[in-house]
């Protein structure tokens, strides 16, 4: 795992486990986008990767980027980042403590592709059948492929269901020449 990644898990861990402390996970979660996403600004990327600019002065402007937009514990975060040349790991971090999160609380994310949009009682049927397989409570993604031509494609962790009318036409002709 390269450096940055390692620094990002190591960040990750301390933030769930002061949040897990102070039973504020939905807050992290809410202070750890808004610090990403004030970071990720390109602008600010920019500012923060110049090497002319000094600590100090990347210091103040995040300060007062996020000063009153975040708790005081996420504002430190944010400054030790900066202080340690690190913002560019708060993607990492945001999305290691989600996942720390989720799988706190027993919920996977379920990336479920189909040909068509689907209404909210076929999605429910989906995220019901998905829940019986994975034991855990889904979130789902949705987004249309229509080259699956109907059924779905769900990708959860490392896990690929794939029900969809392309593969099953796939599998039937493979058999089919198989036989000839």
């Amino acid at each position: 795992m390269p450096a940055r990644a390692t620094s990002a898990r190591r960040f990750a861990e301390s933030v769930f486990d002061l949040a897990k402390e102070q039973n504020a996970f939905d807050r992290w979660l809410d202070d750890l986008e808004t610090i990403r996403s004030t970071f990720t600004n390109p602008d600010m990327a920019r500012f923060l990767a110049d090497p002319k600019s000094t600590l100090a002065d990347k210091e103040a402007v995040v300060v007062k980027l996020l000063e009153g937009k975040v708790d005081r514990l996420a504002l430190n975060l944010a400054r030790l980042l900066v202080q340690r040349e690190l913002t560019e790991t708060i993607a990492g971090i945001e999305r290691d403590f989600r996942q720390m999160v989720n799988d706190e609380r027993n919920i996977a994310v379920a990336e479920v592709t189909t040909a068509v949009e689907l209404g909210k009682q076929q999605l429910d049927l989906v995220k019901q059948r998905l829940e019986v397989l994975t034991t855990k409570n889904i979130e789902l993604q949705t987004k249309l492929d229509p080259s699956i031509l109907g059924g779905f494609v769900a990708r959860v962790g490392d896990t690929l269901i794939d029900a969809s009318l392309a593969t099953r036409l796939a599998t039937l002709r493979q058999d089919l020449l198989a036989h000839t």
